[in-house]
């Protein structure tokens, strides 16, 4: 019998990069065929997705809140889930493929934080987690290389296959008024503005970024979309929360972020379907995808690298040669949600009985 498809998650609803990713897999397996059965904490029923899924209620509520990531494999261990390919996207053990987003040692490791006691097992939980998978998606090589020196993953089960994106809502869009839209957003065209999308100001580099903004003669501005800034700031524009991420992208010149840890950045190629280059820290993973047409990279631990790649940035922009046209040529991988469970069909046929 044909094994079915399940997906483990802690929670069914958009919350982070994870979970939306989650969401794209639905999405994806929905779109082929296959109603794949979900296992969640919670699920938010609003979402369209959830009409495409078999729900699979795991029982944490009674679980305390700081203890519900690191049971609810004990909770999913419970029900009834006979011939079944697990992909999970939380720490659930045995599972067919382990999808790695980011590792708790690598992120301790860039945000400078010592190992609480909670830390601690949850770093083991992920241990037992990635040995016992069957294969480990890893969603960049920066993950691969983490998954084999922090917790001894055999290199031969990982397989490291990019994250999509929506290309259906971050495209380049013909006869848009750009002009209006700056407008709109109160950007001016005599100034060279650069988009910080955050919702964790922290960990996406702002005060780096901040403490170069601040200090510049240049024509530039920071446009901050997301969460409220912590004090007013010179050449920084607070842009709130923006439900058409794909029109402000468009609207702006560059996507700036300076991660002290990203797994990732689906941003970054959003940005450049969008149209718009990116300067981006030569840390945050999808730099592994991005050519040089594309971004411009500099170094979180030289300052001087960051000037250099505003500088130019400025330059581009002043002489009309910042906007990308064919923004696919500018990535190494097809972002493309069909191309992406493709490439997870083929892991899941490769699965060892």
């Amino acid at each position: 019998m044909q094994p079915k498809i399940a997906i483990s998650v802690n929670k069914f609803a958009r919350a982070g990069g994870m979970e939306s990713y989650m969401l794209d897999l639905v999405r994806g397996f929905h779109e082929s065929g296959q109603k794949v059965s979900v296992y969640a904490g919670d699920f938010d029923t609003t979402l369209s997705a959830y009409q495409q899924i078999n729900p699979k209620q795991v029982p944490t509520k009674r679980i305390p809140k700081k203890l519900r990531r690191l049971l609810f494999d004990w909770a999913y261990q419970r029900l009834s889930h006979e011939n079944e390919q697990l992909i999970s996207h939380n720490l659930v053990e045995k599972s067919a493929i382990m999808i790695c987003g980011g590792t708790h040692i690598g992120y301790l490791k860039a945000m400078g934080q010592s190992s609480t006691l909670m830390d601690k097992w949850t770093i083991e939980k992920e241990r037992r987690v990635y040995q016992t998978a069957k294969y480990v998606m890893a969603h960049s090589k920066l993950m691969q290389a983490e998954l084999v020196q922090y917790y001894d993953v055999d290199e031969q089960k990982i397989h490291v296959i990019y994250p999509p994106a929506d290309t259906n809502r971050f495209k380049l869009v013909e006869g848009e008024n750009r002009e209006a839209i700056r407008k709109q957003f109160g950007f001016d065209e005599s100034e060279t503005v650069f988009l910080f999308p955050s919702t964790g100001h922290k960990r996406k580099g702002l005060d780096l970024l901040a403490d170069f903004f601040e200090n510049t003669t240049l024509p530039v501005k920071l446009a901050v979309a997301g969460s409220p800034l912590p004090r007013p700031m010179k050449n920084v524009l607070e842009l709130g929360f923006c439900t058409d991420m794909p029109m402000l992208y468009r609207a702006v010149d560059y996507t700036i972020m300076a991660s002290l840890y990203e797994p990732f950045g689906l941003v970054g190629v959003e940005s450049i379907l969008s149209g718009t280059p990116v300067v981006l820290s030569s840390n945050m993973a999808c730099t592994e995808v991005i050519n040089a047409n594309a971004g411009l990279f500099f170094s979180r631990d030289d300052g001087k690298t960051l000037s250099h790649a505003i500088e130019r940035a400025v330059t581009l922009k002043n002489e009309g040669k910042s906007k990308l046209t064919e923004p696919f040529s500018a990535l190494a991988f097809d972002p493309h949600l069909n191309t992406h469970m493709q490439e997870v069909q083929r892991l899941l046929q490769q699965l060892p009985l």
